[in-house]
């Protein structure tokens, strides 16, 4: 049988990759053959490959394989180099342009939240008072919720028991299990809501944007004051912002899923 050409290897390759990614506890041999429809001696030779420059790690114990490290390091050499706001610029607009209030994307820092882009209609005369740079602290804002949302609740209490929490506003949630319970009702709905909490007479609904293990760094959200938010409007910007966010996260390299 002649020699696979390089394509056909490199798809051979990737295909044992993604199935290795993929499985918790590793895989052998046999596995991996059934699993891809591959010969034995064919996954043996490729694994061989992949384990000599890293991607793949032999237990010898066991001539079990597991996805290498070597994965987590250029994931974050990709991670380092993506240009974040660059992506997210056309998703941004268009969503600013479909629902004419202004557009937030941010990053997590520690324990607060900075502003990264901004796309504000330059015919509204409502100005928002948020600037790129400024911080805020993640409990008090949409955003801040929605990334928090993806977190487990251990982690979310650390960060609440380390934070100095103040009153923002007179909505700004103070009680450690009244913000556990709000974090619950995001994970329901799949976006956070702002009622004031972090600026008076300004509502806000976000959304997380996950990475690949569907935990979040940023996110986007729609501002605008009380009255052009009423909860009839929110229903209707949910699809829009969701659709935006969805598509920054593919852009990222991660996945959502719809609550």
């Amino acid at each position: 049988m002649a020699e696979p050409t390089s394509v056909q290897s490199l798809d051979r390759a990737f295909d044992l990759l993604e199935a290795l990614c993929r499985s918790r506890g590793g895989m052998t041999i046999g596995a991996l053959s059934a699993e891809t429809g591959l010969h034995k001696s064919t996954v043996h030779r490729l694994l061989s490959s992949m384990c000599a420059r890293g991607y793949v790690q032999r237990d010898a114990a066991t001539s079990i394989y597991r996805a290498g490290m070597r994965l987590c390091e250029l994931g974050g050499y990709i991670m380092d180099n993506l240009d974040v706001v660059g992506l997210a610029r056309a998703p941004m607009e268009r969503l600013g342009c479909l629902t004419g209030e202004t557009v937030h994307l941010v990053m997590r820092e520690e324990r607060d939240i900075v502003y990264i882009h901004k796309v504000e209609d330059s015919q509204c005369a409502i100005r928002m008072f948020s600037r790129i740079g400024m911080r805020r602290p993640l409990y008090c804002t949409g955003v801040g919720k929605a990334i928090l949302a993806t977190w487990p609740d251990s982690e979310v209490r650390a960060l609440w028991a380390d934070s100095r929490v103040t009153a923002w506003t007179a909505h700004t949630i103070l009680s450690e299990e009244a913000f556990l319970c709000e974090l619950a009702r995001v994970r329901q709905l799949g976006y956070a809501l702002d009622d004031e909490e972090n600026e008076l007479g300004v509502r806000c609904i976000a959304a997380a944007i996950p990475d690949y293990s569907g935990r979040a760094s940023y996110a986007l959200s729609v501002s605008a004051p009380v009255s052009h938010l009423p909860d009839a409007r929110i229903a209707t910007l949910r699809g829009p912002l969701l659709a935006a966010r969805d598509e920054i996260a593919a852009a990222l390299g991660g996945g959502t899923r719809r609550a």
